[in-house]
């Protein structure tokens, strides 16, 4: 089995970001700082899982790499969009399912 490293891009470390400060105007620091800390294992599974999705045929997807996957998150609320080069998993962007339509 490969394991894979884990990079998040500037724009996925920004998306969270701004969840974050959203998440703590309408929950509890504590709260918000759990669900981020959730978000960021589900993004470090990947080291183990990134080889189990393939490339998306989804022009919303691709938008951000041609050679684009995605996870959708454990609530089904996220979707962790991201490509892989050799042995390493970058991951492009965390966008809200709600915005992935085709």
């Amino acid at each position: 089995m490969t394991v894979y490293k884990v990079r998040l891009r500037h724009s996925a470390i920004r998306d969270l970001d701004e969840l974050e400060e959203y998440l703590k105007s309408v929950m509890s620091q504590i709260g918000a700082n759990r669900y981020i800390d959730n978000m960021i294992a589900e993004v470090q599974s990947l080291s183990l899982l990134a080889g189990l999705y393939r490339v998306s045929p989804m022009a919303d997807i691709r938008q951000y790499h041609p050679r684009a996957r995605r996870m959708v998150s454990h609530n089904k609320r996220w979707v962790y969009i991201f490509h892989m080069e050799d042995d390493m998993v970058i991951v492009d962007r965390i966008r809200p399912s709600k915005t992935i339509a085709k």
